[in-house]
């Protein structure tokens, strides 16, 4: 009889670091790196930065892939963990579809987990006024022990917590993964599994948990955005309707790029390493924007950033949750093996033959909340496996750019001196 092997994969906005952080109360462990002292720069090489660069087109891809024409927000970065620990437990056609899926190609395994291991550390350290957990764990069903070279591979590269339980009772299961969702997210979000989603028959849950929260930079001395000029006004949807949005209003010198077809604003968060990117199509055409982006270069966007331009900014506050289910996504991606209860390779996890486990869902909850203060995000992916001020111009009055985000825009909160993608979504409507 086959078993099911289940991945679960919790990602949020919050405070991640680099001596280890745990904290048990009977339950699964929260564990992390947790910064001390803020470095400069997350260190890369330059082949890292090429998988950085897959990455970002991987994070394209995908939200073209997922997104409905409603709104969305997902974590480019949570799937990325989740998936590479799913890597690590696989072997053959399975591991190297996964491996190819998030762009790390001939380089391997390996790679990917030292490249992972160095931005789970590093991250977090580069700004210390920003929030940013990045958290592992894993809760295996007793009766499969865990093989001790993965258990050594995920705890030394992932800082994962292993914890065995018996799964003979679906709601203890539940509650003993929501129970760490809940602390891994600081309650940002408190449940991603009910007992109905349980099997008793699962092999084991991933779990992986991102969580960020950043005020806008200057929040204390120039705020970003100040609560009276928060207005009421028109947002038009796709369809050429209307509805009303809370309207925060701001005007800055700041960064900005006119690409072929929309527009892109920088609002930087606490010190400026952390950045929520909106990306405005010129057209109210979300859908051409999206399409565009399957080919657009992350790189290429940075490079055409430029601060000449008093911008008058115009943004909706908004919050979003949503619960997806990405099995199909990942599968129209390439990711087809692992799902195949008959020939899916995940032998270098848990003991068993090499066809007795399979990935049977992949599932990721994300919520985030943008407001005049700033921003808190979480997202949660559950995997199933069965088995400021700035320049003027020189002369006169300065260029002035007008970005009012009243018609559907993508939004990214990414990490500048790396380039990595953290969150991405689409606003749709109020």
């Amino acid at each position: 009889m086959k078993n099911i092997l289940s991945l679960l994969f919790l990602i949020q906005f919050c405070l991640s670091s680099c001596s280890k952080i745990k904290v048990d109360d009977g339950n699964i462990s929260v564990v992390g790196p947790q910064p001390t002292e803020q470095i400069e720069q997350v260190s890369l090489t330059p082949t890292q930065r090429s998988y950085v660069d897959s990455g970002n087109k991987m994070a394209f891809k995908f939200l073209s892939e997922v997104f409905s024409d409603e709104n969305i927000v997902v974590s480019p970065l949570s799937l990325q963990y989740a998936m590479a620990m799913a890597a690590n437990g696989a072997s053959s056609e399975t591991l190297q579809e996964i491996v190819d899926f998030l762009g790390y190609g001939s380089d391997g395994i390996a790679a990917l987990n030292e490249y992972s291991k160095i931005l789970l550390e590093q991250l977090p350290a580069v700004d210390l006024d920003v929030t940013l957990n990045v958290v592992n764990a894993i809760l295996v069903n007793e009766i499969f022990p865990v093989l001790p070279a993965y258990k050594n591979l995920v705890e030394t590269n992932y800082y994962a917590a292993l914890e065995s339980m018996s799964f003979s009772d679906p709601g203890k299961v539940a509650n003993r993964i929501n129970e760490w969702t809940d602390k891994s997210t600081n309650g940002f979000i408190d449940k991603i599994l009910e007992p109905e989603e349980v099997d008793p028959n699962v092999a084991a849950f991933i779990l992986n948990a991102l969580y960020f929260k950043a005020q806008w930079e200057g929040y204390n001395n120039d705020p970003m955005f100040l609560p009276d000029f928060t207005v009421a006004e028109d947002f038009f949807l796709s369809d050429g309707s209307t509805a009303r949005v809370k309207m925060m209003r701001n005007t800055r010198f700041h960064q900005y790029a006119e690409m072929d077809g929309y527009k892109v604003l920088v609002l930087p968060y606490a010190q400026g390493k952390f950045n929520m990117y909106i990306l405005l199509p010129d057209e109210n055409n979300i859908g051409g924007l999206i399409e565009k982006l399957e080919s657009t270069s992350w790189c290429d966007i940075i490079e055409n950033l430029k601060q000449d331009a008093k911008v008058y900014v115009r943004l909706p506050k908004f919050e979003l949750e949503n619960k997806l289910n990405f099995s199909d996504d990942l599968k129209s991606l390439g990711v087809n093996r692992a799902f195949d209860m008959g020939s899916a390779q995940f032998d270098r996890m848990l003991s068993g033959g090499q066809n007795d486990f399979w990935m049977s869902g992949i599932i990721q909850k994300t919520r985030i909340a943008v407001s005049e203060w700033g921003t808190e995000a979480a997202s949660v992916t559950f995997e199933g496996y069965a088995s400021s001020g700035g320049p003027g111009g020189d002369n006169g009055d300065p260029k002035e750019i007008y970005f009012y985000a009243d018609h559907p825009f993508v939004f990214i909160i990414g990490e500048e001196t790396s380039g990595t993608i953290l969150f991405e979504g689409v606003y749709t409507h109020p």
